[in-house]
């Protein structure tokens, strides 16, 4: 969410730098329409971004299972485009501009049009973010085992017949029954 909410902030600067091109017009465009606070936002979604993204990344990493990326793409777009346009809608109606500049300036079409395009590479980082903290928990996992020895074949060895002493003495050699 902190992703998106960076990624709406960015579209939001993105859109005024295409409407408004000119330094000193979307200056005072910004005055007029109530964007007095973006200074710090940016500031503070910026942070928010950067956590969000390392907490992302630790939890893959650690093996709990990852938010579900099945239309992970549409759910950011979503966020960001109703985002945008909530946005826009309150600033100016806390600054007391008419809301139907959005559209007679083209602050709304293009603003949707790139919080589209700002949502899907943000869902790329955040995939890509994922296949990241995989390879490296692979390469970590890879790392803590330790690596087998190859085991030297010891020699076989075939049993060697080794006659015992014989003593030749007459107690202790028998022979043939006697005669007598």
């Amino acid at each position: 969410m902190a992703v998106s909410v960076c990624g709406v902030l960015a579209g939001h600067w993105l859109t005024y730098l295409v409407v408004a091109p000119a330094a000193g017009a979307r200056t005072a465009i910004l005055h007029e329409t109530g964007h007095a606070y973006l200074g710090m936002a940016n500031d503070l979604a910026l942070v928010l971004a950067l956590s969000a993204l390392a907490t992302m990344f630790i939890a893959q990493l650690t093996g709990r299972p990852p938010e579900q990326l099945r239309g992970l793409t549409g759910r950011v777009v979503r966020f960001q485009v109703g985002a945008f346009v909530l946005l826009e809608v309150l600033e100016r109606i806390t600054a007391g501009s008419p809301v139907g500049e959005l559209i007679r300036a083209g602050v709304l079409p293009v603003g949707v049009a790139v919080q589209v395009g700002v949502g899907v590479v943000a869902a790329r980082a955040i995939r890509w973010l994922f296949r990241t903290a995989d390879r490296v928990a692979a390469a970590l996992a890879r790392a803590a085992v330790p690596a087998r020895r190859a085991a030297s074949p010891s020699p076989v060895r075939e049993p060697v017949f080794i006659p015992a002493e014989r003593h030749l003495s007459a107690a202790g050699v028998r022979g043939p029954p006697s005669l007598a």
